[in-house]
């Protein structure tokens, strides 16, 4: 009894010294897209790896299209499986920052008719699910289309947000149907808040001319390509209004307008030798007059 008393510590850290360390919490965060995004996960959804995107959409989705690209992986609701109604693809375009500028000029109804004159091929759009609106505090676009097939017998739902950043756009795609609209309007909050940039790449560390942007706009990330095709003019226009191009037309105007400025009313320089006034020459020598010396000569 009592060798079995002496030997059980020893037994215990025995056991101790070769049990696996802990496995990570579910709520470690997860680096995306170079490290630019962190995904904190929640019990509420399945996290499925980019690497393992094809395979789980090949066993549980049935062929059926995305809303969008899913390069950083997909977010699955827990409780779904084995084939979910609705899920959330991931992605990054990382070409360059989209300015909000013309966040007060979106035209819900031209860019609607913009997408219809750009849709081809599988269910027809339709109409706005939800239009697009912008939250400039969170720096997210979301916006909803609807479509439909085989007479009106499927009514699909593409659901999207974007979240603007210093060097590009993260993208929250959801393919889904019109009755799952409030489920997804439900997560929204908790969706967004999973997913976030990390520090020094955010909207507002956007740094001017120094960064790389891109002349979409808000208008440009709902429409894409199809707002050049409704029309090119806007999709212009919102380019010359992006934030680059006004700086750089900004410091163009500075550096060819500089040196009159200086010339004007900068501090005027010494006068070189060359620009000295001349000086005048010497008054002529008085020459004395030949003729008869008077008395005081």
């Amino acid at each position: 009894m009592r060798l079995m008393r002496l030997l059980a510590p020893l037994l215990c850290a025995a056991l101790l010294s070769v049990a696996p360390p802990a496995a990570a919490t579910d709520e470690t965060p997860i680096s995306l897209a170079d490290k630019a995004i962190t995904l904190t996960p929640s019990p509420a959804f399945q996290y499925v790896a980019g690497a393992d995107t094809q395979d789980f959409l090949s066993r549980h989705w049935q062929g059926r299209p995305l809303a969008g690209g899913a390069g950083l992986g997909l977010l699955v609701p827990v409780g779904s499986a084995p084939d979910p109604a609705w899920l959330v693809a991931l992605s990054y375009d990382g070409s360059g920052h989209v300015s909000d500028l013309d966040a007060g000029r979106l035209d819900a109804d031209a860019l609607l008719s913009a997408l219809k004159s750009a849709d081809s091929g599988g269910p027809r759009l339709t109409g706005w699910a939800q239009p697009p609106v912008y939250d400039s505090a969170s720096h997210t676009l979301i916006w909803a289309t609807r479509r439909q097939a085989d007479g009106g017998a499927v009514d699909g739902l593409d659901y999207h947000a974007r979240l603007l950043g210093r060097r590009g756009v993260l993208g929250l795609d959801i393919a889904a149907r019109m009755s799952d609209l409030p489920a997804i309007e439900g997560q929204m909050p908790a969706l967004l808040s999973m997913v976030r940039f990390t520090p020094g790449n955010g909207y507002r560390d956007y740094v001017p001319v120094a960064d790389q942007s891109v002349t979409l706009g808000l208008s440009g990330l709902v429409a894409g390509d199809a707002l050049v095709k409704g029309g090119l003019l806007d999709h212009l226009w919102n380019g010359i209004r992006s934030q680059n191009f006004i700086y750089l037309v900004a410091v163009l105007i500075m550096m060819l307008g500089a040196p009159r400025l200086r010339r004007y009313w900068g501090p005027k320089p010494p006068p070189t030798r060359d620009q000295e006034p001349p000086v005048p020459p010497p008054p002529p020598k008085r020459e004395d007059h030949a003729g008869p010396k008077g008395p005081w000569s």
